[in-house]
């Protein structure tokens, strides 16, 4: 258990700080362990206004208060630079958000989107430093860069409250593979059912599950397809080439997804989609 300077009250044993953040597991900062840091610098231009991680922001907010309405304290593991964070800072005024990444490169973004309200710690999603601490815990396309995704539940159980609600969004069917999950250091993508029946494994139970990014599916299938072709040929596809794109068509997308985002919140679950979300309750 942490003191209120990051040293542990039992041994006395003091975090280190980086910058302000407390590290966690400092040996793994600013290495091509699950990510490259690097794409940061280029992410953070896109995710305010780009059509999938905007309306991705919407649907995890709704998620959240449909499912677990009131909680009290939320971890996101991988929170990069902290849009989602954001999205829920400005829906949940009230609610205590602690952010974790394992670079401190994203978390440094982070920082000027949400101020001090929100604790930021670098950390690794295999050996959370938390029991029964939090309500909620959300992990959004993160998993899916971690070889052992199953030690990552488990220890998201552990930093359960109980009763407590996890949420996870992982890219899906491993048949979309492409340079692009090359490039963002993929692990795997997931199989229709794999990731609830992973949950289960390490007790939780499944309150929601559906798949996302369903209404442009076919967009993404020949996005996906002109990558390979290109790689056959010998032609390098640019990794982040699918949020470059004219604002007309970047709105047109929007809205296609805001409807995907608002059927979902009445209850449609689509069988195929880009992604898989899934909500479930700690035993």
């Amino acid at each position: 258990m942490l003191g209120t300077e990051w040293s542990c009250v039992s041994c006395g044993h003091a975090v280190p700080v980086q910058d302000g953040i407390p590290c966690f597991a400092p040996e793994l900062i600013d290495t091509m362990t699950g990510f490259d840091p690097k794409l940061f610098d280029t992410l953070v231009k896109f995710e305010t206004t780009s059509f999938w991680f905007v309306m991705r922001a919407r649907l995890l907010t709704t998620l959240l208060d449909q499912y677990f309405p009131s909680p009290r304290d939320f971890l996101e593991i991988g929170c990069g630079t902290g849009s989602v964070l954001r999205a829920l800072q400005q829906r949940f005024p009230q609610m205590r958000l602690t952010g974790s990444e394992l670079h401190p490169h994203g978390l440094a973004y982070a920082r000027g989107r949400l101020g001090d309200q929100v604790t930021l710690l670098q950390m690794d999603a295999r050996d959370i430093p938390a029991t029964g601490k939090f309500d909620v815990i959300g992990a959004f396309d993160v998993i899916e860069h971690i070889p052992e995704d199953v030690a990552v539940l488990r220890e998201i159980h552990s930093a359960l409250r109980p009763g407590g609600g996890v949420m996870i969004a992982v890219p899906q069917h491993p048949a979309l593979w492409s340079p692009a999950d090359d490039a963002a250091f993929h692990q795997r993508r997931y199989e229709r059912g794999e990731l609830e029946r992973k949950l289960e494994e390490v007790g939780f139970t499944i309150l929601h599950t559906t798949s996302f990014n369903s209404l442009l599916l076919p967009l993404m299938i020949l996005s996906r397809q002109k990558m390979l072709w290109n790689q056959r040929r010998g032609t390098k596809s640019d990794p982040l080439s699918e949020f470059k794109m004219p604002d007309w068509l970047n709105r047109a997308l929007m809205m296609i997804l805001g409807v995907e985002v608002q059927l979902t919140r009445a209850g449609v679950k689509w069988p195929v989609g880009g992604s898989r979300i899934v909500l479930a309750q700690r035993e």
